[in-house]
C-alpha cells in the first residue's frame, strides 16, 4: 500500500508541475514560460526547539511561469533524496522594484518516506536571486521549523510565448 501511494504521490507531482520562472523584467506581454536548471539552496533550518542546522542544497528544477505571476515547478534536491513541488504567486510583480511572492510547497523525501510541507514568502533579489522565510512541518505529525535561506538559480529558458 506504501509504494502505491508514493507513486501515486509522484505521478499527482509531475501531473501538476510545470515550472515557471521570471528572472527579468521584460515589457512585451507574456503568457508562458517554460525553464529549467538547477538552484543553489544555502539555508539555515530552525527547528524551533532551539536546534539548527546550515546547509547548503541542489536542486534540479523544471517549472512554468505564467503570465509573471503564477509559478509552479517540480524538481529534485540530491542533498536529501527528495522530489518536490514548488508553487508561488507573485503578488508584488516584477515591475516593482522589490517583487513578493508567496510560496506553498511539498516535498516527499525517498529515504524515509515522509512529507513535508512549506509556506511564506519569498523576495526578489534583483538579479541575483530569491531570499525567503518558509514555516514547514512533517505531514504526519505538526512539528513546526522555520527554513530562512537564499534561492540563487542557473535557469536555462526552453520556451516562451
Amino acid at each position: 500500500m506504501k509504494n502505491i501511494f508514493t507513486i501515486f504521490v509522484i505521478i499527482i507531482f509531475l501531473s501538476f508541475s510545470v515550472k515557471i520562472r521570471a528572472q527579468e523584467n521584460n515589457k512585451t506581454p507574456e503568457k508562458f514560460r517554460l525553464i529549467t536548471g538547477i538552484r543553489v539552496n544555502p539555508l539555515l533550518i530552525y527547528d524551533l526547539k532551539g536546534g539548527y542546522k546550515e546547509r547548503v542544497l541542489l536542486h534540479g528544477e523544471l517549472g512554468a511561469l505564467f503570465n509573471k505571476k503564477f509559478y509552479t515547478s517540480v524538481g529534485y534536491t540530491a542533498g536529501v533524496n527528495a522530489i518536490y513541488n514548488f508553487n508561488e504567486y507573485w503578488f508584488i510583480g516584477f515591475d516593482k522594484k522589490v517583487p513578493v511572492s508567496w510560496v506553498i510547497a511539498e516535498e516527499y523525501n525517498l529515504d524515509n518516506h515522509k512529507f513535508f510541507v512549506q509556506t511564506g514568502p519569498n523576495i526578489k533579489l534583483s538579479k541575483i536571486g530569491n531570499f525567503f522565510m518558509f514555516l514547514y512541518t512533517p505531514v504526519d505529525e505538526f512539528n513546526l521549523g522555520l527554513k530562512v535561506g537564499v534561492f540563487i538559480p542557473l535557469n536555462a529558458v526552453l520556451k516562451k510565448r
